[in-house]
């Protein structure tokens, strides 16, 4: 995520699963650090039969615990780090300009601080920030992107880690976390992100916050989609990348490039990703957010 370590730091294993929890299933994928790339080992998911999650909270822990566990004992798995999301549910972000000279803990005050204003407290919030780059036109000020996280997303996600006893590699946000992925080091005014899944819905374009978006049926409605995205498209991108588990992926893009003029195509898996051809062609798009996951945990 481009240096981002929010929330939590890293302990650079060598092999990770990242772990993505959906309303009623949770997704695995177990990659391999090999030098500065990775290499998929295992993709799959078990259903919950119920839903688990809820708004990004955690609403059935025992039952979340004993699936995790279940995954993580299957062959390959041994001595794997987690890495979890913090759901885009549970963010709020917000572009601040701040002075250019600050050093870090005056950084980090003037983020609480700024935050406040908006209504967001450091008492139910973890807030972190990234430094964006100068202000246009503002030679002393710079850019920073303030993340507040909701403390209770946060400690639902510590205790789970505990709970099935492996070590916690990143705790990364769901929507920087796998734009930073997918758009692997591209321009972030160049290549926007639609993810639309059972338990997330929104658009990334620039350097963020993602924007939430309404619930889009699998028949029709990719006009009414297309009309809520449309705004949040300026300056336009060249590319849209779609990601999720809707089973419309293929004709929302095809809609978004017929309407909209965009280059929109289901996102592929980042080349510095060791696949085969064969595999890379046929990997479903439902299992980027853990692949991110999973590659963040080994940066």
């Amino acid at each position: 995520m481009a240096g981002f370590s929010l929330f939590f730091g890293r302990s650079n294993p060598r092999l990770c699963a990242g772990l993505d929890i959906a309303p009623d299933r949770v997704r695995l994928a177990l990659l391999r650090r090999i030098g500065q790339r990775a290499q998929l080992l295992k993709l799959t998911q078990l259903l919950t039969g119920g839903v688990i999650c809820q708004d990004g909270q955690i609403t059935d822990f025992e039952a979340l615990t004993l699936i995790c566990r279940s995954l993580l004992d299957e062959p390959g798995c041994e001595g794997a780090a987690v890495a979890l999301a913090v759901p885009a549910r549970c963010l709020t972000g917000q572009r601040l300009v701040l002075p250019a000279d600050a050093h870090p803990l005056q950084r980090q005050q003037q983020v609480h601080a700024e935050m406040a204003a908006y209504g967001i407290s450091a008492e139910d919030h973890a807030l972190d920030y990234r430094e964006l780059g100068p202000q246009p036109g503002s030679p002393l000020d710079r850019q920073v992107l303030a993340v507040a996280a909701s403390r209770l997303a946060i400690e639902d996600r510590l205790s789970l880690a505990a709970a099935i006893a492996r070590p916690l590699a990143t705790l990364a946000p769901e929507d920087l976390c796998l734009a930073a992925w997918l758009r692997e080091d591209r321009r972030t005014d160049q290549t926007a992100i639609l993810r639309l899944d059972r338990g997330a819905r929104w658009l990334l374009h620039g350097d963020g916050p993602s924007h939430a978006l309404p619930e889009v049926s699998a028949r029709g409605a990719h006009l009414a989609l297309l009309a809520c995205a449309a705004p949040l498209l300026k300056p336009l991108p060249r590319r849209l990348l779609l990601s999720g588990d809707h089973p419309a992926l293929g004709p929302i893009a095809r809609a978004f490039a017929k309407y909209g003029g965009l280059d929109a195509q289901i996102a592929a898996p980042p080349s510095a990703l060791m696949l085969a051809p064969q595999i890379a062609a046929q990997m479903p798009p439902d299992y980027q957010l853990a692949l991110a996951l999973a590659w963040e945990g080994l940066a």
